[in-house]
């Protein structure tokens, strides 16, 4: 199984699958620092230190739920990512990740595609 790692330009965002999180006993969307050591990896939990930290967690949770939309195809998420969508005001949601109202819109974009629930 291959993944494409992105940059935030300050870290890189690797979505993990449900099913790794869940199991891991971590929540979706939580920040974790992953640590390859030979053919073992580990998953360990980072600490939120800021409004800053906060902010990548959302946005790292924006990703999973994307993903999840998606079913799992990196590809159709990554092109959703970084369209302009009329319902956020053809703002691409990959430029809307830095604020938490940003972060909101999108999210509940994603909510409304899942549900079929659109103005």
């Amino acid at each position: 199984m291959r993944t494409k790692i992105q940059s935030d330009g300050k870290n890189y965002l690797v979505t993990i699958p449900t099913e790794i999180m869940e199991r891991a006993g971590f929540e979706l969307g939580q920040r974790v620092e992953i640590i390859a050591d030979g053919s073992t990896i580990v998953l360990e939990a980072v600490p939120e230190k800021s409004n800053d930290q906060s902010c990548s967690r959302l946005a790292a949770q924006v990703h999973t739920e994307a993903l999840e939309l998606f079913e799992g195809d990196n590809v159709a998420k990554d092109r959703w990512m970084n369209q302009p969508n009329a319902l956020i005001g053809n703002r691409r949601p990959s430029e809307m990740l830095q604020t938490k109202e940003d972060i909101k819109a999108v999210r509940l974009l994603i909510g409304r595609l899942e549900h079929g629930s659109l103005p």
